[in-house]
């Protein structure tokens, strides 16, 4: 984590995610093994593949988003299990298909499935994910469930598509860039909580909270990590840093200081952003990190992030209290001043 990123947090100190999910851990673990069993009755190379790349889980943080309100809700029965691992799988495969996209070979210190299978054999993998998701999905509930998955999973491909549509678009304004990042990112913690709320038999209210309080968590998510791709160590976030900027995405930061720039000071900008397109050397980027700091759009952008944790908490307690809404509320401070 670099020194300007550790300022922005102002080394704020949050509860790790065991200690956040910890009344689910239990559950959290029986998703982890319930995955690789979607791949048993699939050819040898399939499930090779499948269970290589879920051997390769990250932080689990839908899963256990949907376990808590479940829990919150006082659901009782076994379909929670299932249906977050439905919502990792979709998630995985998300990942499976920005890694080709981006030409990603690591992923959290990791090699990427692309990197380990090529592109055509990821490609199906991620499709192999997506599929398993919705069929399994049947098991929960014949109807609603399948319906919210499959409309969330096309809400993220659309993200997907807008955002390569958009791909150094120096115009790109942040009314834009955030209805992006609510179909690639946001809507699947939306959906999430949508989710849980049918399981648990969530009240209007209830529901329409959670609903909020799951977009803003998710818009947050990407905004911080739009930052951690400037500012992140690589060896913390487990990916290159500038990644986004190599790739063409216009993110937060880039659009405030396009946007407060001077004619000359935007033209020379925009240069050395082709220049880093272009350029397949290794470039020095801290001027540019410089600049980002000296215009305050770093610090804005954080501030936006914090803004939109406020509206995640403020959806949160409009819940009754339990001890699993303080861990959605913690779950916030944890996703805005994450460094990974």
């Amino acid at each position: 984590m670099t020194r300007m990123y550790t300022a922005l947090t102002d080394h704020h100190q949050n509860l790790s995610l065991d200690e956040i999910f910890s009344p689910v851990l239990g559950k959290l673990k029986s998703v982890e093994n319930l995955l690789p069993t979607w791949s048993e009755d699939t050819s040898p190379q399939l499930k090779r593949m499948a269970r290589k790349i879920i051997s390769k889980q990250g932080k689990l943080i839908r899963p256990g988003i949907l376990l808590l309100i479940t829990g919150h809700l006082g659901y009782k029965g076994k379909k929670d299990i299932k249906a977050a691992a439905a919502i990792e799988a979709i998630h995985l495969a998300s990942l499976i298909h920005d890694d080709i996209i981006d030409g990603s070979t690591t992923r959290r210190g990791k090699k990427t499935a692309l990197q380990i299978f090529g592109p055509d054999f990821s490609l199906l993998l991620g499709d192999f994910f997506f599929i398993r998701s919705l069929a399994h999905s049947l098991a929960i509930d014949r109807e609603k469930i399948p319906s919210l998955l499959t409309s969330v999973t096309q809400k993220m491909i659309e993200g997907e598509i807008e955002e390569l549509t958009h791909a150094y678009d120096y115009d790109l304004s942040q009314a834009k860039y955030f209805k992006i990042i609510e179909k690639k990112t946001a809507c699947l913690f939306q959906a999430t909580c949508e989710l849980a709320c049918r399981l648990g038999r969530a009240t209007k209210k209830e529901n329409e909270a959670l609903k909020k309080y799951g977009l803003n968590l998710g818009l947050v998510f990407q905004v911080v990590d739009d930052l951690l791709d400037l500012l992140g160590n690589p060896s913390e976030t487990g990916k290159p840093g500038f990644l986004d900027l190599k790739e063409g995405r216009i993110t937060l930061p880039i659009i405030l200081i396009l946007k407060k720039a001077d004619g000359r000071t935007r033209a020379s900008l925009i240069n050395w952003l082709d220049e880093i397109k272009h350029s397949s050397a290794r470039m020095n980027l801290r001027p540019l990190l410089r600049l980002l700091q000296e215009s305050r759009a770093l610090e804005q952008t954080h501030d936006l992030a914090k803004s939109l944790a406020q509206k995640a908490k403020q959806s949160a307690l409009a819940l009754k209290p339990t001890v699993y809404r303080q861990l959605l509320l913690d779950l916030v401070d944890f996703v805005l001043y994450r460094t990974k």
